[in-house]
């Protein structure tokens, strides 16, 4: 098998290269500047040229801002790519256990790929996660990829795994988690591993109890274990639940697992977990079809401290909410995790991948998808009740689409529909856009009102 991907390998500092565009464009040479990313950029593989244009984005996101409509056409694009690179990220292809699989850090450095995932974390984390990054602590970062919790691995180790069908909610370790330290000293040290997961497994859906109708539903062949979750909605079924993306502060704990009751494991720390700003940081499945999706009403909760990083098993990932790493893989998180021996806490940084939450989400386990209907017009519509499947809006939809949804559940009284509607569009990444842009344009309006009131008393 070829790798899709090229492996060139050249010397480039990532962080320095960004680094001395951010300089010029601080210094109000945007033209030089985006001539030098560009010649930064040319001849580089696809991941360190993304890796470029987050630490850019991050480190000059004032001076872009400022620059906006006033660039000339020619720079246009660059910044419009630019301002792209601050969404979720995509997730590299990456496994070290097959030399034939594809692989895009293939030739890189250690620092390089150390780059690639660090300007993740400055994109997608918050202060702390950046603050952490340049003081010597290990930070975590989890790629995550929408699955469904009814999903199961595709091991020929497990008996009826070729067929899905007869196996599901074992749970998939589908994403991508990854341990960053730089030393004060400037070595960086990398850890990553392909085999995590953040969804919980529907073995522990009150959905999937044994009862008469259940072999009518997608949980008619999961293994059930025993409940687990919050009743959200104030039914009378638990929902399962999961972190949401977002910037977490962990702290040490331990996990019974393997027979191990003193087994690592971490979780939030509880001034985390009690911080009013975190009222949002987990999901629910409340309608109970095994995505987290728009359509779970009340399916944003509080975080608690249940919610743990730990192992899972070598063919179920055990997870009932919490994030898992395959056990074969956990030696390793572990060691990188305590790489610095003072570190106490640690900054977790969660985010969704593939142009934002649900987007491109694995929907071939556990879901039949509804085609769209013709509309006398000829135009596809969504279904009338708009459920979307385990996708969210996408990041890159037609602002429109969202309008046209929410203007319709407005005329016809369909007030939840439109709290839907008006909900994606404040967590796509058009509508976090719009946030940030208002949040800065009041802030300049607040520095302009003050600005105005001490010259007026200076004039008294």
């Amino acid at each position: 098998m070829t790798n899709p991907h090229p492996t060139n390998e050249t010397d480039i500092d990532i962080r320095a290269a960004a680094d001395g565009v951010i300089e010029h464009l601080q210094q109000g040479r945007g033209a030089e500047a985006f001539r030098m990313l560009e010649q930064e950029r040319t001849g580089e593989r696809l991941v360190v040229q993304e890796a470029l244009d987050r630490y850019v984005a991050v480190g000059a996101s004032v001076e872009l801002d400022r620059m906006g409509g006033q660039q000339a056409p020619e720079m246009a694009p660059i910044l419009e790519r630019l301002q792209q690179s601050t969404r979720p990220p995509r997730m590299p292809e990456y496994n070290d256990r097959d030399a034939a699989a594809p692989n895009e850090l293939v030739g890189l450095t250690q620092d390089q790929r150390f780059d690639v995932y660090a300007s993740m974390v400055e994109v997608r984390g918050n202060r702390d996660a950046f603050d952490a990054l340049r003081n010597g602590d290990s930070v975590i970062l989890w790629l995550r990829k929408e699955t469904s919790t009814v999903a199961a691995m595709d091991d020929p180790r497990i008996p009826g795994a070729h067929d899905r069908e007869l196996r599901r909610g074992t749970g998939v370790y589908g994403d991508h988690i990854v341990v960053l330290r730089k030393d004060l000293d400037g070595s960086r040290h990398w850890f990553i591993a392909d085999r995590a997961n953040t969804e919980p497994t529907a073995q522990y859906d009150a959905h999937a109890r044994p009862a008469p109708g259940r072999e009518d539903t997608v949980y008619a062949n999961v293994q059930w274990r025993r409940p687990q979750g919050e009743r959200a909605d104030n039914d009378a079924i638990p929902d399962l639940g999961r972190m949401a993306e977002g910037s977490f502060e962990m702290l040490r704990a331990t996990h019974p697992a393997r027979g191990n009751a003193n087994d690592f494991s971490l979780r939030p720390t509880p001034e985390q977990a009690s911080a009013p700003r975190n009222a949002d940081l987990v999901q629910r499945d409340t309608n109970g079809d095994g995505w987290f999706t728009q359509d779970d009403i009340d399916g944003i909760r509080r975080l608690n401290n249940s919610f743990k990083i730990h192992a899972g098993s070598p063919h179920n990932t055990d997870s009932a909410g919490c994030q898992t790493i395959h056990p074969a893989d956990y030696g390793e998180f572990i060691a990188a995790v305590l790489g610095n021996r003072e570190q106490t806490r640690w900054q977790y940084v969660l985010t969704s991948t593939e142009g934002g939450p649900f987007h491109d989400v694995d929907r071939e386990v556990g879901q039949s998808v509804e085609q769209p209907q013709s509309s006398p017009d000829g135009r596809q519509e969504a279904r009338a009740n708009d459920r979307f499947v385990g996708q969210e809006v996408d990041a890159h939809a037609p602002l429109d689409s969202v309008g046209d949804r929410y203007l319709a559940a407005v005329m016809s009284g369909d007030s939840a529909a439109a709290d839907r509607a008006a909900t994606e569009f404040a967590r796509s990444a058009e509508g976090r856009d719009m946030e940030a842009q208002g949040e800065r344009w009041l802030a300049q309006h607040q520095a302009s009102e003050q600005a105005v009131s001490q010259d007026r008393q200076m004039a008294r």
